[in-house]
């Protein structure tokens, strides 16, 4: 078994990085405006010096990038999620049509509804107890990944019935990829900021270009983790073949 994960963890970050050279528009969504941001930060001087960081955080043009940053995290990771769904089908992952679009907004459906009490109850009942029941409610549900993963890879077979009852395992082993994926990566991100304050210019440019792809593979290798943990440990690998018509 532990032989079985180690083998599946290591496909994440060959096909986490592969991804670039088969489908580079995917990590474009997130490299290209977080990189954009940078540009922004540079110009108003937010890396002049870490006061300069603290008091320009908050800066409306940073954040004007900013949100098309988020915006492109979230999309490169389901476009990743649907890249290595489509091509375990035979199909391009472009191709809308081949989604199972009943799994996909039931998860997304579902999974928003989770976060409702939370923000409901915060003024009422404080940050922290809104914490721990948002925290419980997403260890309860954490099948509805699964189920996201299964509509974006075409699977109608799934069920929300289905992946409640058999993908328990499936869905720590999401959980557990992705966070192997991402921490450090996140840390890195953040002692690249650390690093440009204060910086001559050359450094700073050079450590936002280098951070700018750092997120791209925060994203790419987030989304092939969450792909490749929802396979079934024995059923087929999380592979694409070297010339595949689904790559652009």
């Amino acid at each position: 078994m532990l032989r079985l994960l180690a083998t599946r963890f290591g496909f994440v970050f060959r096909d986490g990085i592969r991804i670039w050279l088969l489908a580079p528009v995917i990590p474009a969504l997130i490299v290209l405006p977080e990189f954009a941001q940078h540009v922004v930060e540079i110009q108003i001087g937010m890396f002049d010096s870490r006061e300069a960081g603290q008091a320009l955080a908050n800066d409306p043009a940073r954040w004007t990038f900013g949100y098309a940053k988020l915006a492109g995290l979230v999309l490169a990771i389901l476009a990743t999620l649907r890249f290595w769904g489509a091509t375990s089908n035979g199909g391009y992952w472009w191709d809308l049509r081949s989604i199972a679009w009943k799994n996909l907004l039931i998860a997304f459906g579902l999974i928003a509804i989770t976060g409702l009490p939370g923000l409901f109850l915060e003024d009422s009942i404080g940050e922290q107890s809104t914490g721990l029941i948002n925290t419980a409610l997403g260890l309860a549900t954490l099948p509805l990944i699964v189920l996201l993963v299964h509509g974006l890879s075409g699977n109608r077979d799934a069920s929300l019935r289905s992946v409640f009852r058999h993908d328990w395992f499936a869905a720590v082993r999401i959980v557990v990829f992705t966070a192997l994926v991402w921490i450090p990566l996140q840390y890195l991100h953040g002692k690249n900021h650390d690093w440009a304050f204060g910086a001559p210019d050359a450094l700073v440019w050079s450590l936002m270009i280098f951070d700018s792809i750092i997120v791209g593979l925060i994203a790419t290798l987030a989304g092939t983790a969450i792909h490749h943990g929802a396979l079934p440990l024995r059923g087929k690998r999380a592979t694409l073949p070297e010339a595949s018509p689904m790559a652009s």
